[in-house]
């Protein structure tokens, strides 16, 4: 199944910072960018990001809408937050209205998270945290029987950052560590390719692709995915230029490690080359993941 992220401020009904619709890809409305992506292929919708916090009532009618327009929805989840409670919609405020509604319209719930992070201290402290929590929302997913999947993503390195799941390794062992079948991976394709080409001293994507994969043990874990390709201005770019990742390897490998989930898409659309329409470029990206995954 094919996904595709849509951002916070357009469920909010907030414009982006450069433009009404920048984020919807200069489509006239929400409803007209949702029959293009199903149109094209697309069958889910992420939520990128509904914090615990967040007040419900402002998601509720574009999520709804996802749901009439006959598509699913997924959830780019957020740890941060100290919020009580013995019931995951306690705990979790922002997804009561979700987690009231979904089976009318779906099987089962995904939703992404980073671990914890910081501009300092310890990441050994952060990773703990990291597990803790999650073990305490497990119990709550097991006691209420909620067909909903936790899948911790592997996000860029930055200097300016301490975060425990920002590389294969972090996020693998706290996954294991947590020891849940409610508890998986996110695969961050272009936070992966990013790293590596940071490694390798690389500051743009380069014409012959690096072949690295995670290992096995990673990749029979990934219960979800994150998918964009890099460019001028960093990750989140689109797909439409090969070298941008090596999507195809990618999705080979997890095919042989078994992987039932959605290829998702999260691009951020203000940040693409203006070579193409905003358009043009999301539906190049999507054909190119279609035709990966077929």
């Amino acid at each position: 199944m094919l996904g595709f992220s849509i951002q916070a401020p357009v469920f909010l009904g907030k414009p982006s910072k450069d433009s009404t619709n920048d984020l919807i890809a200069h489509y006239e409305n929400e409803e007209q960018l949702l029959h293009a992506l199903k149109s094209a292929g697309v069958r889910s919708i992420e939520i990128r990001i509904l914090p615990r916090g967040a007040e419900e009532r402002a998601y509720r009618d574009l999520i709804q809408r996802i749901w009439d327009a006959g598509l699913q929805v997924t959830i780019h989840g957020h740890v941060a937050g100290e919020l009580p409670g013995s019931r995951f919609s306690e705990i979790y405020p922002s997804m009561r209205y979700i987690l009231k509604h979904f089976h009318k319209y779906q099987s089962d719930l995904t939703m992404a998270l980073h671990a914890f992070d910081a501009k300092t201290g310890s990441e050994e402290e952060l990773h703990q945290q990291t597990v803790r929590l999650l073990h305490e929302w497990v119990a709550m997913i097991h006691a209420e029987q909620l067909p909903l999947k936790i899948a911790v993503e592997n996000n860029r390195k930055k200097s300016i950052k301490v975060d425990p799941g920002d590389s294969i390794d972090g996020v693998l062992r706290i996954v294991n560590e947590v020891d849940s079948p409610s508890v998986g991976i996110t695969w961050d394709m272009g936070h992966y390719y990013s790293n590596l080409m940071d490694e390798r001293g690389l500051k743009s994507a380069p014409e012959e692709h690096l072949l690295d994969l995670p290992p096995d043990a990673f990749l029979k874990k990934v219960y979800h995915t994150h998918i964009h390709g890099l460019g001028q201005t960093g990750t989140h770019n689109p797909l439409t230029q090969a070298r941008s990742l090596p999507l195809e390897l990618y999705v080979s490998a997890l095919k042989r490690a078994g992987y039932q989930g959605i290829y998702n898409l999260e691009l951020t659309m203000n940040k693409f080359d203006m070579d193409q329409t905003l358009s043009e470029h999301v539906l190049a990206s999507i054909q190119r993941l279609k035709e990966a995954t077929s």
